[in-house]
């Protein structure tokens, strides 16, 4: 699968894990620079942090959705304080993790496994 995980904290771990199971991993940092690699490119998944410098992983989310072209699964990691998955499903998302979370529930939704989704 060719994956975005967007997060201004990205840890690197993730990125090697996700490509040692054979997934084509890019990064951005920031909400804009997510936007644009998402508009560009033909994600599988999009793993969005919600707390991001420019534009919110919801931000992206809306901006996104009004693409009928993009096809990419959106799921929001997130270590924000406040529970927002009701807004994230009433937006489209198609998973929710809660950070911290384990290597092997980041692959169990991407796997369409287990109960991360929303």
């Amino acid at each position: 699968m060719k994956i975005l995980l967007a997060d201004d904290d990205v840890d690197l771990f993730v990125k090697g894990h996700l490509e040692k199971r054979g997934h084509t991993v890019d990064l951005a940092y920031d909400g804009n620079n997510a936007l644009s690699l998402i508009e560009k490119n033909d994600y599988d998944v999009v793993l969005l942090d919600q707390n991001m410098p420019e534009m919110s992983g919801l931000e992206i989310v809306k901006k996104v959705k009004q693409n009928p072209g993009i096809k990419a699964r959106i799921i929001i990691l997130t270590g924000y304080p406040t529970d927002i998955r009701l807004l994230a499903k009433s937006l489209g998302v198609d998973g929710y993790l809660k950070k911290p979370c384990q290597l092997k529930d980041i692959d169990d939704i991407i796997e369409k496994k287990g109960d991360n989704s929303i």
